[in-house]
């Protein structure tokens, strides 16, 4: 009878134990929930802002652009460019040709080059007066040819560049 009692004593024991580790196990549980809720709302708070910053600097380039007196009158002023330089926007022309937009990566692919040095190239591009649009999208630049510019650069090959295609289309 008391080994009975003993046994009955132990299982009880190890029932709540066992009853506490449960609920312990439980809180730990909800903690977890409430912590991944927290970091998805940070994430999307995040991806808004991303979104917002990436029109924002879109706009920002557009009103670059404007300001520069590039915008309304069409009236486009630019440096002469390096033979790379001219590369790098033909490689852009030819992209722009077959989707509205080309990433760094696209044209480094082209140009068997890298990514970061190609992006130089926009940039000196960009600063010489040629109209090289950005677009953000999802930590990405995707770039693209001023339209109306393009144009010239077909029909009169402002930007002095020997190619197939600008002979091709004046």
């Amino acid at each position: 009878m008391k080994y009975r009692n003993e046994v009955l004593l132990e299982s009880s024991q190890v029932k709540n134990v066992l009853e506490a580790f449960r609920e312990e196990l439980d809180d730990h549980r909800e903690a977890i929930n409430q912590n991944t809720n927290e970091i998805q709302a940070g994430h999307e708070y995040f991806e808004a802002l991303n979104n917002k910053l990436d029109k924002l600097s879109a706009r920002l380039d557009e009103l670059s652009l404007l300001v520069k007196g590039k915008k309304d009158d069409k009236i486009f002023n630019f440096s002469p460019l390096t033979k790379r330089e001219k590369e790098v926007f033909q490689a852009l022309l030819l992209l722009c040709e077959m989707a509205p937009y080309a990433t760094y990566k696209e044209i480094a692919r082209r140009l068997c080059s890298t990514d970061s040095l190609v992006a130089q190239y926009v940039t000196n591009m960009i600063e010489k007066g040629v109209p090289i649009l950005k677009k953000y999208h999802e930590n990405k630049v995707f770039l693209k040819i001023d339209s109306v510019f393009r144009d010239l650069q077909l029909k009169n090959n402002v930007l002095k560049i020997d190619s197939l295609l600008s002979n091709w289309v004046r």
